[in-house]
């Protein structure tokens, strides 16, 4: 079968549109006062003396040059244009046929061209009526896409500044906890490093002691530097990278960060965990984001202690489920609706500004997850983030 190359097509959809364009601009809107007027005037008049006064024998084969100012008429003034014209020409070939014509036929000859000359041009008038129509359309919907592209960029900008600023919020709330969590291995590096340079320079110098000493120091830093490195991923902006990622993975970094409040807290943590459960496809820092805010807001629910459990497991239907419970306070039945809404917050002014959930629902749907919550007020809470497992790894060998 063949076909039109594409750059063929594109020069003569190209001249098509440059084809309608000039039509549909040449249309006047002035009447009387634009020149098109006077020059159909012109020629009517023109091709009337030329009727009657020059090829009075060829009048049934001259009439056809009346179309041309017709069709020049249905161009720039349209279907009321046509109308106007028709008139005037039926205005000089009806004086012909009765006064001029001595063939009984005439008459009806020339009623039938008129009436035919006039659904012609009629016809055209209203094919550019539907043309303009479809080029108003086409470009109000092209002015539409190009608001709702904008709109879409602005909403997408105005999305990832609110998931920095949630970002900054948790580390804010972590700041505390992360300070005493690098705070105990430095200073016991400290204590190793001056026991290390005492023994160098007294007599009793054991070099596998200070070997061991050394290595204890070595933990302590590369701890320290895993924390920081930590904040510092978890802090950054970044674009979203979908990947492989073990659950496992996204909870050792979550608890790196917060364990050391909860236990501060005396809060329990237990982790129950599926073995040999598939990875999801995620960005890992969005999602660790996500269960971040969620074991901050438990941990802040259980504030005379309690226990915080992590939880995995494998659906049915091929989604990871990760729940952070908490046996806290809970939220009253009438909250869990608006829990998710932007700027909804039950915590005490300062605390929170109701951003944390709706970020983590957003990025949750984004994964195409979903993330849900049950609680009871002064039993706790349970919030379930459903991920996509990666369906290779679900695959038997």
């Amino acid at each position: 079968m063949n076909t039109v190359p594409d750059g063929v097509r594109l020069q003569q959809d190209s001249r098509q549109l440059k084809a309608a364009e000039w039509l549909l601009n040449a249309k006047s809107t002035t009447g009387i006062r634009s020149p098109h007027f006077w020059i159909i005037s012109l020629l009517m008049a023109g091709l009337g003396y030329v009727y009657y006064g020059v090829l009075p024998a060829f009048h049934d084969v001259y009439i056809i040059l009346f179309f041309y100012p017709l069709l020049y008429a249905a161009i720039v003034f349209c279907l009321k244009g046509v109308t106007v014209t028709w008139v005037v020409f039926l205005g000089l070939l009806l004086p012909h046929v009765f006064l001029f014509s001595s063939d009984p036929y005439s008459l009806a000859r020339s009623l039938l061209f008129a009436a035919f000359a006039f659904l012609i041009s009629g016809l055209f008038a209203a094919q550019l009526n539907y043309l303009q129509s479809q080029v108003e359309s086409c470009s109000e919907i092209v002015a539409l896409n190009e608001e709702l592209t904008d709109s879409i960029q602005r909403l997408e900008n105005t999305q990832n500044q609110l998931v920095q600023s949630v970002k900054l919020n948790a580390l804010g709330h972590l700041a505390a906890s992360i300070a005493h969590e690098i705070n105990n291995p430095l200073s016991g590096a400290l204590l190793y490093t001056k026991l290390v340079s005492k023994k160098v320079g007294s007599d009793s110098f054991d070099k596998g002691e200070a070997v061991a000493n050394l290595s204890k120091i070595e933990s302590a830093i590369s701890h320290c530097c895993n924390l920081v490195r930590g904040l510092l991923d978890f802090a950054r902006q970044s674009a979203p990278n979908l990947r492989p990622v073990a659950t496992t993975e996204i909870l050792n970094n979550t608890l790196a960060l917060v364990g050391h409040e909860a236990q501060m807290k005396r809060i329990q943590v237990v982790r129950d965990e599926l073995p040999s459960l598939p990875p999801v496809m995620a960005d890992p820092d969005q999602i660790q984001q996500v269960l971040l805010n969620l074991t901050i807001n438990a941990i802040q629910a259980m504030s005379e202690g309690g226990k915080l459990t992590l939880r995995t497991s494998i659906e049915e239907n091929g989604m990871v489920a990760i729940s952070v419970q908490d046996t806290g306070c809970g939220i009253p039945p009438e909250n869990l609706e608006r829990l998710f809404t932007p700027f909804f917050t039950t915590k005490e002014k300062g605390r929170g500004v109701g951003l944390g959930l709706a970020v983590s629902y957003g990025i949750v749907e984004r994964h195409g997850g979903k993330i849900e919550v049950q609680s009871e007020v002064g039993k706790g809470s349970t919030f379930t983030v459903r991920l996509p497992a990666v369906k290779e790894a679900m695959q038997p060998g």
